[in-house]
């Protein structure tokens, strides 16, 4: 397009994200998991604490300062709920963030596991403490990005990548509905949700080697010009399984 000087605009370049490969997602939940399983065990808290920080994140995609505001009550895990509640997210804006089965049973365990503590769990108590009071936006910053170190991952990762890694999977997951995922990662505008909508890295393979195949059966059965396959899109609901278990 061009601009007042009647030449053409520069292109910009396309904003990349930094999301977690299936592979990287299992290795860091498996750690968390572990370290948390272990320190039960021995009676410590940090890795308890840290593993159902990092399941929050990649389960329902909040940022780190988002997290680090949840209260006891905005966990609404009772009969036929599934939620969290941010009061103030980017621009002072509230929602109410879905989340699935397995997130609703760790949270509780994790409440129960506070309470035999002897620690607060009234509903404006805070959900995630350190050891100097409630944890900060920096404090979960640190505890996640000691967690990737923990099992070499690239360092570029940080805390918004399991925001990212959270509505990609969300989007393929949803059948490629930007409304659900602009709802639940509170957008403002659906402009700044198209950022997933992008072909990523996996689809291209994915595709590729689909249409190769393709190309390969029609060979086989002597056609020519084969059709690139069609693909079902999935219900919405199958996120749960894919961030859960990628």
């Amino acid at each position: 397009m061009p601009n007042g000087n009647g030449h053409a605009r520069p292109l910009l370049p396309q904003r990349q994200i930094r999301y977690l490969t299936p592979q990287e997602l299992t290795r860091l939940r498996q750690h968390a998991e572990a370290r948390a399983l272990q320190a039960r065990e021995k009676r410590t808290v940090g890795p308890v604490r840290a593993w159902a920080l990092l399941d929050t994140l990649l389960s329902s995609g909040l940022r780190a300062s988002e997290a680090a505001a949840l209260r006891v009550g905005d966990c609404l895990l009772g009969y036929g709920q599934a939620s969290l509640v941010v009061r103030q997210g980017k621009g002072s804006k509230s929602r109410e963030v879905f989340i699935p089965d397995a997130l609703k049973r760790h949270l509780k365990g994790f409440l129960a596991w506070k309470e035999a503590r002897g620690e607060d769990v009234s509903d404006e108590a805070q959900l995630f403490t350190g050891k100097r009071g409630p944890l900060t936006r920096h404090g979960v910053w640190r505890a996640i990005k000691g967690l990737l170190a923990a099992v070499g991952l690239d360092p570029r990762y940080a805390v918004h990548s399991l925001r990212h890694t959270y509505a990609t999977a969300l989007y393929r997951a949803s059948g490629r509905d930007l409304e659900i995922i602009q709802e639940q990662l509170g957008h403002a505008s659906i402009k700044t949700t198209t950022i997933y909508a992008r072909v990523t890295k996996e689809d291209k393979l994915r595709a590729a080697n689909a249409l190769a195949k393709a190309y390969q059966d029609a060979q086989r059965k002597g056609q020519s010009g084969a059709k690139w396959p069609k693909r079902a899109p999935a219900s919405a609901g199958a996120v749960s399984a894919i961030v859960a278990n990628p």
